[in-house]
């Protein structure tokens, strides 16, 4: 069966589905076979990603379904499921991600607002040995100069947090990609590259 990795929050506007979607792109380019799941029925942001790309005549790479149309055998030949979750969803439901993800994924940006909110998500499912053991921060939206992430990231593993190594840093590319429903190495942006490398070395920490 193929690894499951959830992306979840309970904080908006951390990245949620731009790290689904671009994590799913650079698993992708690696060469693995991935399967990107959309569970947020009310805003489907990967989905809408996804419906773009088809209109700008792109190829993610990766297929992007909505729960319903996922069927046992497409799981097959699967190296990897990515799972978009809810936004803002149910803690009784961000606990019941632990029984069925390998990973969890926590975006969360630097600032101290959206730490505090991260901590308090720790410390819930820290309640669950099984959702604690599964469970990883990844810092997005971090700003590209000065030493944000690496202080965020270095006080949350000071609270006993896993935090992955890779940072990544907030770049326009990002957005011009959501624009066109493509990745960060697809449009025309300066930075674009350097997106890029921060999601290649994410993708390689978690699987």
């Amino acid at each position: 069966m193929p690894k499951v990795i959830a992306v979840t929050s309970e904080k908006g506007g951390v990245g949620k589905s731009t790290l689904a979607v671009h994590l799913a792109g650079a698993l992708a380019e690696r060469g693995l076979h991935v399967l990107l799941v959309d569970e947020d029925g009310r805003v489907g942001s990967s989905v809408r990603w996804a419906a773009r790309a088809r209109e700008h005549g792109r190829d993610l790479g990766f297929p992007v379904l909505e729960p319903g149309d996922l069927k046992p055998r497409k799981l097959a030949d699967l190296d990897a499921v990515i799972v978009d979750t809810e936004g803002r969803p149910k803690r009784k439901e961000i606990r019941a991600l632990a029984d069925r993800a390998d990973i969890i994924l926590v975006p969360s940006g630097p600032s101290l607002l959206e730490l505090d909110a991260t901590r308090e998500l720790l410390d819930f499912l820290d309640r669950d040995a099984n959702a604690s053991r599964k469970t990883r921060v990844v810092l997005t939206r971090v700003p590209p100069v000065g030493n944000a992430g690496d202080d965020a990231r270095e006080d949350l593993r000071d609270g006993g947090a896993t935090v992955c190594n890779t940072l990544v840093r907030l770049y326009a590319a990002y957005q011009k990609a959501a624009e066109v429903g493509g990745l960060a190495r697809d449009v025309r942006d300066p930075r674009a590259g350097a997106a890029w490398a921060d999601i290649m070395s994410l993708s390689r920490e978690v699987l």
